[in-house]
């Protein structure tokens, strides 16, 4: 019932009227209200769920609905600029058939409409098999080992729905400048350009999307295609099922590229990493077609556009302001810098990786990395050694253990028994709990070892360079005793007198 009061006061309402058997006007007099609405409830006796009627919003539109859908239709095949607008369809209504109705009902059902066509257009294209050179774009995050730290890094993956082939490159971020340096990366190393390219609606791609589904594209993203001259094509929001091939596609390469976890010592040797076990992955069969990836995707390659002459340079410029601590703010980070002054304004140059400081004239004042390359966090190696003790004959296949120093890794595989493995460890254990770092504790064990107590010395002494140990001399011992030769002889005497009964 439209305007219901609450069910509280309809159930005193009847109480009053069948259990207190008042009228109508005395109920309206005691609660205030109007004797029709006293009356509405006391007396009804239906309670059921009406059911509602359903309103027709273009009555006077209806007539002329298939007329719209026409010219909406037909419009897909037309150049973008010589489509309708909703007040040219209004327009055409009017001169053409005689419309009367109000522009804003046009309006309000063009824009219905349009969506609903493309929905359908898209869930149509998305029920066919992908053709050869078309690609799916995605972003996945995983865990490497870089420079004996653990760090999380992102990992843009592109796949091939056709050939079911993927390639991966390492970043670490999603931000315009890394997402674009990715796929340049990417591209170069397929040797070509996918036709077409599907995406999420990525912050580092779209600013925003419209009511009616339009794309408003970041200025770098939309020079980028403009310059490798791919189709990009973007998912509904909240659709990640349409593109679903790179959605699987970036699990299977986290589960079956970065297992062991990827270690390196610089970014390029774990890409190189990468790189070689998506050339390996090319020799398996395709799950649906029965013939070897790498087959399939010599046909995608056919397809793929030429890479242009000149590579694109994903930088963006933006200005900041020196603080009076001499630094500017990066990526939300503080950053000192040198040969500026507080106050003066300085020009960015901002790349993936690095970012110039210009001046005024646009002279390099410095180069600066950006603050995310020097994240990660140091190994926990004393979990990770607690770790060994359980097991100290897998030493050598674990994929942590090839991150320690060198001269660790002899001395820890060099004990003969599983019990010295054990009371190493232990020993390692200790010291690294007590401050030691593994650079330190690589030192000692660099240089033969003859026992624990010389070891824990060495690393005692270079824990604690400044204090010295002075050689204690004693200048008044008599010429006379250190000239002297003992006699032996008379030890013997002693052993036998202490034997003789």
């Amino acid at each position: 019932m439209k305007g219901m009061l609450a069910m509280a006061y309809v159930q005193f309402i009847k109480h009053l009227r069948e259990k207190e058997a008042l009228s109508i006007n005395q109920i309206a007099k005691k609660l205030g209200i109007h004797w029709r609405t006293a009356k509405k409830y006391a007396d009804c006796d239906d309670w059921n769920q009406p059911m509602k009627s359903v309103s027709r919003r273009y009555r006077v539109l209806e007539p002329y609905l298939d007329i719209v859908d026409a010219w909406l239709l037909e419009d897909g095949t037309r150049p973008r600029k010589q489509r309708h607008t909703a007040k040219r369809i209004y327009d055409r209504l009017v001169a053409e058939h005689g419309f009367t109705g109000s522009d804003r009902t046009v309006r309000y059902y063009v824009a219905k409409r349009r969506k609903e066509l493309r929905q359908q257009d898209k869930m149509a294209y998305l029920r066919l098999e992908h053709p050869g050179g078309e690609a799916q774009v995605d972003f996945g995050t995983v865990q490497v080992i870089l420079n004996g730290r653990e760090q999380t890094m992102k990992q843009l993956t592109i796949s091939f729905p056709y050939s079911n082939a993927a390639f991966a490159m390492l970043l670490p971020a999603e931000n315009t400048e890394c997402f674009l340096e990715g796929l340049r990366r990417i591209f170069e190393r397929i040797g070509g350009v996918p036709t077409r390219l599907w995406f999420d609606n990525l912050s580092a791609a779209v600013v925003s999307v419209g009511p009616e589904g339009q794309r408003h594209l970041t200025d770098t993203f939309e020079r980028f295609v403009l310059h490798y001259r791919f189709e990009p094509v973007f998912c509904n929001p909240a659709s990640g099922h349409e593109k679903g091939h790179v959605e699987n596609k970036v699990g299977y390469t986290r589960r079956n590229w970065c297992v062991p976890t990827p270690s390196g010592s610089s970014l390029e040797e774990l890409q190189i990493q990468l790189d070689q076990r998506a050339e390996q992955d090319l020799n398996r069969l395709h799950y649906a077609k029965g013939e070897s990836i790498r087959k399939l995707w010599e046909h995608d390659q056919r397809k793929l556009l030429q890479l242009p002459m000149m590579p694109f340079e994903a930088v963006r410029l933006g200005p900041a302001r020196v603080n009076n601590y001499g630094e500017i703010k990066l990526d939300g980070t503080p950053i000192p810098l040198t040969g500026t002054q507080p106050g003066q304004t300085v020009l960015l140059k901002i790349r993936w990786d690095t970012v110039d400081v210009l001046d005024a004239q646009q002279r390099v004042i410095t180069t600066i990395a950006r603050p995310y390359m020097q994240q990660g966090q140091p190994i926990d190696w004393v979990t990770v050694l607690r770790a060994f003790q359980a097991k100290p004959r897998a030493l050598p296949y674990a994929s942590l253990f090839g991150n320690l120093p060198m001269a660790i890794q002899k001395w820890l595989t060099s004990a003969e028994t599983v019990d010295e493995k054990r009371r190493r460890l232990s020993w390692l254990i200790r010291q690294l709990k007590s401050g030691a770092t593994l650079e330190q504790l690589d030192h000692v064990l660099a240089v033969p070892t003859p026992d624990w107590t010389v070891m824990e010395h060495r690393l005692y002494r270079m824990q604690h360079p400044d204090r010295s140990f002075e050689v204690i001399t004693d200048p008044y011992t008599p010429t006379v005793l250190l000239q002297q030769e003992p006699d032996i002889s008379r030890y013997d005497q002693l052993k036998r007198a202490v034997m003789t009964p």
